[in-house]
């Protein structure tokens, strides 16, 4: 574990981790541009884009601007020697559970055809966006909270090694989490032109989760520097 202490080696991880967010974007972006020229019908200007749901879009916008500063001040502080965490280890389960629901509840919606409380979702769902791979979002976001709960819960097993362990394997899968909601948010205003309510709530969420998972690898190190 000495090699995590570094903290080098830990900004080049998540600097490299978020360098791949703009490339995706812009990749994405691109392709999409390319998709409706090629369809003959010509680009929707992204004004217009934003206009189909305003309140949403410009919530989507104010979301993703933060979640970025939040993330970059959790890297800054990562990125310091270790310093006084905010307990919030309790909180992670149950942030996980509630971004579970939401995202079982987004992926019930094909076959209810239910989205409260607006319809943003269904057109997210049924937009080339809905899946990736043939899987649904949904499932992913429920697999990706799964695992963190399992994750959290395997420090409960009592084993000092995996009390070492959990709080950077708990960034790690956040940290993935945080850039997927990125994405995603990122994708709703810009490119489909609707929001949906249940994934900006469940992006908040990734990311509460995220700072919170890096103030536990704090209090590991704080640990480490006192008791050596």
């Amino acid at each position: 574990m000495d090699v995590l202490w570094k903290r080098k080696s830990l900004v080049w991880a998540v600097v490299g981790l978020g360098a791949l967010m703009p490339a995706l974007l812009g990749w994405q972006w691109m392709r999409f541009e390319a998709a409706v020229w090629q369809a003959g019908v010509g680009g929707v200007p992204i004004t217009e884009r934003l206009t189909m749901d305003p309140v949403g879009n410009t919530l989507a916008i104010i979301a993703l601007v933060s979640m970025v500063c939040v993330v970059v001040l959790t890297v800054y502080r990562l990125n310091k020697e270790a310093t006084i965490p905010v307990s919030g280890w309790w909180a992670i389960p149950l942030l996980a559970v509630v971004g579970l629901g939401i995202m079982l509840y987004l992926a019930s919606i094909p076959e209810t055809m239910i989205c409260y409380p607006s319809g943003a979702c269904q057109v997210i769902q049924q937009s080339e966006y809905g899946e990736i791979l043939n899987v649904p979002v949904g499932i992913l976001g429920a697999l990706g909270y799964l695992s963190i709960l399992a994750t959290w819960s395997a420090s409960l097993i009592g084993s000092s090694r995996l009390l070492q362990i959990v709080p950077w394997a708990l960034l790690a899968l956040t940290l993935l989490g945080v850039l997927f909601s990125l994405y995603f948010t990122f994708l709703e205003p810009f490119v489909i032109g609707a929001t949906c309510p249940w994934c900006l709530t469940s992006a908040i969420l990734m990311t509460i989760l995220f700072w919170l998972s890096a103030e536990t690898v704090q209090s590991l190190r704080l640990e480490k520097a006192i008791y050596g």
